[in-house]
């Protein structure tokens, strides 16, 4: 069974988070070795799509069902020659995967064709994430023919006219195959390793659900904004991330604090590639928070803390509690929390991470060593 039953009120998407390798041009992760440093891809959305000013997300958006379920993308794979146990190695079969990555259907994983719509999670959401990372800034991860080795740092390619297909694309998702058609490549799914799951709390009248995947590029690609959606792109560290949201340069919601404070866990990019590579197969926890007021601080609470509940998606308020936040802290052992308020505070951690994951540091606290 999956870990939470699906809802209309969420809104299914899916991001990447993009690393580039870099020999160290920012102060605080110059490489003290021949080992690379990693640099994230992120954007700040344009005044009209953010929801505060100076937003900043990873690239990623909705997914499209009429353009990222389509069976023809299957057919089209299969004529390109990829192998159906290279599609079926995206698959990971787990009773406790979350609903946003279970089967849309019933049967046996191997059965890869439905009369008209593709069923496999793991390959739709990470269509979903190369087509909107296409729409957002030009990056079209994807493999030709010479490159079809299904490797696990993606392969990015040059596309005449750019602008031209952005918009095209943009304007009509489908039309995202017949661009990888015109070009004769393939999306490069298997170059997106599964990261994370989040959800917005049940408490919103509409909300998301998002799969966080990671891709690896040996270099920081050429990026062509989407004017309607995006005002900025940075490629920064982590940490230097962090500093702009806490100067108030840019603003996080939630989850892209808490992937943050992870990867400050793994500075160089070889190892946190090995780290993706191998985590990837350990399944994905969905964090839904459910949410306690405590005399007026907001307290969310994630999977694993003693006070997380068995069905959060059924949790459409924020529950009251009658104490402050520290009283509410001591009724537990099993802690997996933060405070809300323009930024994550007080996060707190003190039992394994799910699926194998890294730990988030504190902002301050010295980076650890994998």
């Amino acid at each position: 069974m999956s870990q939470v039953a699906h809802t209309a009120k969420w809104r299914t998407s899916a991001s990447v988070i993009l690393v580039a390798s870099d020999a160290g041009t920012s102060d605080d992760y110059k490489a003290t070795t021949e080992i690379p440093s990693e640099m994230l891809l992120m954007l700040k959305r344009s005044d009209a799509t953010a929801m505060v000013v100076n937003q900043a997300v990873f690239p990623g958006g909705l997914l499209d069902t009429e353009a990222d379920e389509n069976v023809a993308w299957l057919q089209y794979f299969e004529e390109f020659g990829v192998p159906q146990e290279e599609l079926r190695r995206l698959v990971l079969i787990r009773d406790d995967r979350p609903a946003i990555l279970a089967p849309q259907g019933t049967g046996c994983y191997d059965r890869f064709f439905k009369r008209s719509r593709i069923w496999a999670r793991e390959i739709i959401l990470r269509l979903t994430a190369v087509r909107e990372s296409f729409e957002e800034v030009g990056v079209l991860l994807a493999r030709n023919q010479k490159q079809l080795d299904f490797g696990a740092v993606a392969c990015v390619q040059d596309v005449p006219d750019l602008a031209a297909w952005q918009r095209r694309v943009h304007d009509k998702p489908s039309e995202f195959l017949t661009l990888c058609r015109h070009l004769k490549v393939v999306p490069d799914l298997w170059a997106l390793h599964e990261w994370s799951a989040w959800a917005s709390p049940g408490f919103l009248r509409k909300g998301y659900e998002t799969v966080f995947f990671m891709a690896f590029v040996d270099e920081q690609p050429k990026l062509l904004n989407e004017p309607g959606e995006v005002k900025e792109t940075m490629w920064l560290t982590p940490l230097e991330f962090l500093r702009l949201n806490e100067l108030g340069e840019v603003w996080f919601l939630p989850p892209q604090v808490y992937e943050l404070l992870r990867l400050m866990g793994i500075k160089k990019y070889l190892r946190l590639l090995d780290f993706a590579i191998k985590r990837g197969g350990l399944g994905t926890t969905m964090f839904l928070p459910v949410v306690y007021n405590c005399e007026g601080t907001l307290v969310y609470v994630l999977p694993g803390d003693d006070c997380y509940v068995p069905e959060p998606h059924l949790v459409t308020e924020i529950i009251p509690f009658p104490g402050s936040a520290d009283e509410f802290r001591a009724r537990s052992q099993r802690l997996h929390r933060y405070a809300y308020g323009a930024s994550i505070k007080n996060l707190e951690l003190n039992i394994p991470p799910p699926n194998g994951h890294l730990r988030p540091l504190k902002f301050q606290m010295e980076r650890q060593k994998l």
